[in-house]
């Protein structure tokens, strides 16, 4: 699977092993978004041509960004050490990876509207 954001700075070799919409605060203020639509790789398929910049936030969670346009790129945690989370955006054609489940609904907003046709966890299931 090629994928690249601006000039090719990563590439994944495998599909993601699901796609999520994240509604946890941590994600929304990361990226200033009421949620944040993730697919998540094995983290052995991701390769990054230069190593991004990275900010650890309070939870232990890192994220990378792109030192040239500032998108939000990757989320890992110390808890999920095999899996790294790529936004959706970021892939070439992310029309192919549509959301399989809602997580940290309790965080939703309440105008977020529930999706009916994907499953929705209260927190990280």
């Amino acid at each position: 699977m090629k994928t690249n954001i601006q000039d090719g700075c990563f590439s994944i070799s495998k599909k993601p092993k699901r796609v999520v919409n994240c509604h946890c605060d941590n994600c929304k203020k990361s990226v200033g978004s009421p949620f944040v639509t993730w697919a998540i790789f094995e983290k052995d398929a991701i390769l990054f041509n230069t190593s991004p910049p990275t900010h650890t936030a309070e939870n232990r969670a890192a994220r990378t960004y792109c030192d040239t346009c500032g998108i939000s790129i990757a989320y890992r945690h110390p808890n999920r050490k095999n899996v790294m989370d790529i936004t959706i955006g970021c892939l070439d054609e992310p029309e192919k990876y549509p959301p399989e489940r809602n997580i940290w609904t309790k965080k939703r907003l309440s105008w977020i509207k529930k999706p009916g046709d994907i499953p929705n966890h209260e927190d990280y299931p």
